[in-house]
């Protein structure tokens, strides 16, 4: 009986994912991680979000039900730290984080680990919908997309390194979402028609924008202008944080035909918003840092793959070029629309996730005619 720790959320997946563990014979510990004090919500069902002590305690209620032991790690501090100020000084320099992934590489899988490792754990499994196959014959851990393509996670995961995937195990990697329900019906799991979270779990009702304003004093985020690509200021902006590549809704601008123009980029050196017609949304290049191959790669001549620039984008062809310090540049086959920096792009062969990383800027603001 090899032993096993589960990530648990408190939600039907991870609890799905305990289940199918104890009835293969593992020697399952369950795990939640306390990430978030909502104040007095901790104690009510607070939406689509997760992390609030009904949460732990519905973890709690599904260990019990399979009889397998029960750990809270309190990890609000770090969290703190290394995601929500990431997030929030992420939206003032302009650029639009992802504080899911950023949990993944930073908190959940480092903490994960070290208590698996304090208890005596072979591996770490997760309800995430994604696939670890362990390549034996080239003694490399390989990461799939999840068999459900409408919930695949791996997006979120290509922060995961060798020795992570190594030890990794991902049991919803070949299950259906539907599939998963039936399971914790017949599993009689407690949770088992609870809702999917879907928001950010420590963003409010309110919204990313008030929640920046909580944590932030006034002169952090200026008033400014807002001009066309040509120099022509046809509005004012109340802070660029409130602001994202792609949006057209709130601009209110005082042109001919609003609907016609897009957020396209930001002057920070002068605190000016940038707006244009769509045409100026689409590029075929980026450069972007902090790399992570997830399976090792040779760096000696351009890489063809599939990338996808964020979580719900389709994967486009494209070459990427590795240079010094982690930093690529990815040119795209074809042009693609809203490239965002802060977001990261992550990169495919086939149903295998490569690598990602976060980008930086686009290589060239000229719009393609």
């Amino acid at each position: 009986m090899e032993k096993v720790l589960v990530a648990m959320s408190g939600g039907v997946d991870s609890s799905v994912a305990a289940a199918l563990l104890k009835s293969q014979g593992y020697d399952v510990i369950g795990v939640h991680m306390q990430l978030w004090d909502h104040g007095e919500a901790n104690f009510e069902r607070i939406g689509s979000r997760c992390c609030s002590v009904i949460d732990s305690n519905d973890a709690r209620r599904v260990c019990d039900q399979i009889d397998v032991p029960y750990y809270v790690i309190n990890a609000q501090d770090i969290f703190k730290e290394k995601v929500v100020d990431y997030f929030v000084h992420e939206y003032l320099q302009s650029r639009t984080p992802n504080p899911c992934a950023e949990c993944n590489n930073q908190i959940k899988f480092n903490y994960l680990f070290q208590k698996a490792d304090e208890l005596g754990c072979k591996w770490v499994a997760t309800g995430h919908y994604a696939q670890v196959v362990q390549d034996e014959a080239e003694g490399v851990a390989r990461l799939h997309k999840g068999k459900d393509e409408h919930k695949d996670q791996t997006y979120f995961l290509a922060g995961l390194t060798q020795d992570a995937l190594k030890r990794t195990l991902m049991p919803l990697g070949g299950l259906s979402k539907k599939m998963v329900r039936k399971l914790a019906v017949e599993f009689e799991l407690s949770v088992s028609e609870k809702p999917d979270s879907q928001e950010i779990c420590f963003i409010g009702k309110p919204g990313y924008q008030e929640f920046i304003e909580k944590q932030t004093s006034p002169d952090l985020r200026p008033g400014g202008n807002i001009t066309t690509t040509l120099g022509e200021i046809v509005g004012e902006h109340r802070g660029l944080y409130r602001y994202t590549i792609g949006q057209r809704k709130g601009l209110q601008l005082k042109v001919k035909d609003p609907d016609q123009y897009y957020v396209v980029g930001f002057d920070t050196r002068r605190n000016v918003l940038i707006v244009g017609p769509e045409k100026y949304l689409m590029n075929q290049r980026l450069v972007a840092s902090q790399t992570n191959w997830v399976r090792p790669v040779s760096g000696l001549k351009g890489i063809e793959c599939y990338a996808k620039i964020r979580y719900q984008h389709e994967p486009a062809q494209c070459s990427v070029t590795i240079y010094e310090n982690n930093t690529i540049h990815v040119d795209f086959e074809k042009a693609q629309r809203a490239i965002t920096p802060g977001q990261l792009i992550v990169f495919y062969q086939g149903n295998e996730v490569i690598g990602g990383a976060r980008i930086d800027e686009i290589a060239s603001t000229e719009a393609i005619q």
